[in-house]
């Protein structure tokens, strides 16, 4: 049945080779299989799809810099709390027994938990794990450091949950900027900055109390007449009553009653003399006119970091890590990610968080082949995370500023500050890793697809009983079928990563969200066709400013090109024509002579016109010797301001002191006629050369035939030397305009895109002489805009690939052949 024939041909997609095995051609099968084999090799030797964890999340860990302490805890400080456990029996921790109980974890007979240097003295002492430390630890810590309100000037508490939050006020001691006082009206005002539509920042001032927000406060725009008004959020005390340091009009001191029902505003002197109050640190709340500190581990208030409280065990740790610190000495690194570790425990959302987003199970354990296909899919799911909350921990597992060097690890050069960077996925490294997966990927299934066609196509020859070629002869015919593809097939697989993976690469990133500084460092996204949309969107602020630039820059590409290459042509053509004539003397000096441009690298001359052409450069000072500069002058064209000059020499305006080749940006049109005539130099020598040698190969009698006929010199120029030179140098042209278009070399080096403002968004950064590929160039190195960079780098190969192609099309060289 036909059917068969399916179900065997799409077997054999799935496991190359089996249908050759249901077709009995088992060396065939053998053929294929073995390339089936490489690839899912290659996949599972690339994978961790059978890596079982050693402990608990080490995957998703291991992306923190730093080792695991493994054994420390069972063994050094299992044996320094055994050391202070035999001092005194008083600094036992009740609740860390309780704990190791609980989890299996013995004390000796004689006392101790300490298993030795091979843990036989007490063997459950290794359930003592790092996890269960942490664990502990973290539990710990969070019992102690609870959530609180301290009424000011007691120990007083009261937990968060019994206090009424309600009704309690929060007291702003400090804020960003400046407030502006209205002292005539007794009102305050709080600047707030906005983004306008055309992007420009907007502030304006809302009303607020000194202390605290209000609801549906009044807003000003313009705060002149008002005092600056600035809280530090330093609060003092004189005798029974609190205050916070004010600045008024910048440096006026003064000391402002914190209440939020009386406003009593004081200056030091006599009879009035605050002392500084250093021991409350966050947040104040006033309730039923009684001020309290709000106390939450972590939380960040007036720039300072709530820490969580010591404990006992917490300084147990310390001390043990000082102590064994000359012995076994514990790195930086390693003891900061035991923070971080102890931070997520405190944190459980936050951990499970980040156990998901880096134990991703396409990233950390498909092989290669699987993990491509993801990352062109999704580009990475995982940003790069800034940790910084285990700063907290610091007076916990650090020590306290100036604490006694035994429980201080300060003292032993541990290093804790800065946020810890744990690297997410970076999607340009995924999309390079993806693509190369993806092309070799292919490569592979060109095997797969082969060994499913041939299976349908035997098992219906089977099937309808006809002869079928042995493995030998199967193999021959291939090989002269397909000699010239298996003889191209090493070529083709290093072009396809040394070529058309890289153009891949850009041409896709067109269609992604990649843009900005850094970006190339972060995660994008897939956009589809809305960079594409956007930029010819006159309606939004990227097609405003780039849609509008590109259309200018692409029209002046093309007269660059176009012209470019006219003149190069044709100034090569004349020159050839010239030393072609029999009347010219020393024609292979002036040869020798004129091929020199092309013999002096092109960087080398564009960097002399850029030095040469300078305002106070040479050729400003040869014509101003020469008396052409007084000729300019008189006509007015030069020696005054831009804005002085009227009617028709408002075009051909060319500077204001000295003529500007490359900076004039009020007549672009000047600067872009001087890089057109420049380039003349740098590529007529080529065509020069070049035409040379194909009229010296024109037939002679054709031109005899001529002076029979009686044709003059300019008739054997039209109807015999241009069709014969243009036959043989048109695919050469068009090639030429083709690299006009994007010879970015010229524009760089000589204007650098410029005259304009090359770094105004509204213009799209684009300058006057910008041609599309240097404007591309911009972009992406300057400001970093790669995705649309890309958008516009598609529409040039659509564009320069098209023309070509029907430019090539149209020729009689290319329609011959």
């Amino acid at each position: 049945m036909k059917a068969w024939s399916i179900l065997k041909s799409i077997l054999s997609g799935l496991i190359w080779g089996i249908g050759q095995v249901f077709n009995r051609q088992y060396l065939k099968a053998l053929f294929f299989f073995i390339f089936f084999a490489i690839f899912v090799t290659l996949e599972l030797a690339s994978s961790n799809y059978f890596y079982e964890e050693t402990t608990e999340n080490e995957i998703a860990l291991s992306k923190i810099a730093g080792e695991p302490f493994s054994e420390w805890f069972e063994k050094s400080l299992f044996q320094f709390y055994d050391g202070q456990i035999l001092q005194s029996s008083s600094n036992r921790i009740a609740s860390f027994e309780a704990f190791l109980d609980g989890i299996g974890v013995e004390e000796k007979p004689n006392g101790g938990y300490y298993g030795g240097a091979t843990g036989s003295q007490n063997p459950t002492a290794k359930l003592f794990t790092e996890e269960r430390f942490i664990e502990f630890l973290a539990k710990d810590l969070k019992e102690a450091s609870y959530l609180r309100y301290t009424e000011f000037g007691t120990t007083i508490e009261t937990r968060a949950e019994d206090f009424d939050s309600v009704n309690a006020k929060r007291l702003i001691t400090q804020e960003d900027g400046n407030m502006y006082w209205d002292e005539v009206n007794h009102k305050f005002y709080l600047p707030v900055s906005t983004q306008a539509v055309a992007g420009q920042q907007v502030t304006e001032y809302y009303e607020t109390n000194v202390f605290n927000r209000i609801n549906n406060p009044a807003i000003i725009t313009s705060v002149e007449g008002l005092t600056p008004f600035r809280k530090t959020g330093k609060l003092f005390k004189d005798t029974d009553q609190y205050y916070v340091e004010v600045f008024i009009n910048t440096d006026q001191q003064r000391f402002l009653l914190l209440s939020s029902d009386t406003f009593s505003l004081k200056e030091s002197g006599s009879g009035f003399s605050p002392t500084a109050v250093t021991n409350i640190l966050g947040p104040v709340y006033e309730l039923n006119g009684t001020l309290y500190e709000y106390y939450e581990p972590g939380l960040i208030h007036n720039t300072v970091r709530a820490q969580y409280k010591q404990t006992p065990f917490s300084t147990l740790l310390r001390r043990a890590i000082v102590q064994v610190q000359t012995i076994n000495p514990t790195q930086s690194q390693d003891y900061v990610k035991l923070m971080v570790r102890v931070y997520m425990d405190l944190h459980p959302d936050f951990k499970a968080q980040y156990m998901k987003d880096f134990d991703n199970f396409f990233y950390d354990r498909a092989g290669m082949f699987v993990k491509g296909y993801w990352e062109v899919l999704t580009l990475g799911q995982t940003e790069q995370v800034r940790l910084n909350g285990h700063l907290a921990l610091e007076h916990a597992m650090i020590g306290l500023p100036g604490e006694s060097s035994n429980s201080n690890l300060r003292s032993v050069n541990i290093n804790f500050e800065g946020q810890v960077n744990v690297r997410g996925h970076i999607s340009t490294l995924l999309l390079l890793d993806g693509l190369i997966m993806v092309i070799l990927s292919l490569f592979f299934f060109i095997f797969g697809i082969w060994s499913a066609l041939d299976t349908y196509k035997v098992s219906e020859q089977l099937r309808q009983e006809k002869e079928i070629l042995n493995t030998k002869s199967y193999f021959k015919s291939v090989w002269d079928n397909g000699f010239e593809y298996i003889i191209l097939s090493p070529a083709m697989f290093v072009l396809a990563f040394i070529s058309i993976m890289p153009i891949a690469f850009g041409f896709v990133l067109a269609f992604t969200s990649i843009g900005g500084n850094g970006s190339m460092d972060k995660l994008f996204d897939w956009v589809g066709f809305t960079n594409f949309i956007t930029v010819f969107d006159p309606n939004s602020s990227i097609g405003q400013g780039f849609g509008n630039a590109f259309w200018r820059v692409l029209s002046w590409t093309l007269i660059w090109a176009v012209f470019s290459t006219v003149t190069v042509f044709f100034g090569g053509f004349f020159q050839a024509l010239i030393l072609n004539a029999e009347s010219v003397v020393f024609r292979k000096l002036w040869r020798t002579i004129l091929i020199l441009p092309w013999a002096i690298p092109a960087l080398l001359s564009q960097m002399v016109f850029s030095v040469m052409f300078n305002e106070t450069g040479f050729i400003n000072q040869l014509l101003m010797q020469l008396g052409i500069y007084d000729i300019f002058i008189d006509w007015g064209i030069l020696g005054q301001a831009y804005n002085q000059v009227s009617g028709f020499a408002k075009y051909f305006w060319l500077g204001h002191e000295n003529i500007q080749w490359f900076t004039n940006e009020n007549n672009p049109n000047f600067v872009k006629a001087v890089i057109i005539v420049l380039n003349i130099w740098l590529g007529f020598p080529y065509f020069m050369a070049l035409m040379t040698g194909i009229m010296t190969a024109i037939d002679k009698s054709l031109y005899e035939a001529a002076d029979i006929d009686g044709a003059t010199g300019f008739q054997k120029l039209r109807s015999i030397t241009m069709p014969l030179v243009l036959y043989s140098t048109a695919p050469i042209l068009i090639m030429t305009f083709s690299g006009n278009f994007n010879n970015f070399g010229v524009i760089y080096f000589i204007t650098g895109g410029g005259p304009g403002n090359l770094n105004d968004v509204n213009n799209g950064f684009a300058g006057q002489t910008d041609i599309l590929i240097s404007w591309m160039y911009r972009l992406t190195t300057d400001h970093q805009i790669y995705n649309l960079a890309s958008v516009f780098s598609v529409l040039i190969f659509i564009f320069v690939g098209s023309l070509t192609a029907w430019n090539l099309s149209r020729t009689k060289a290319f329609q011959e052949d």
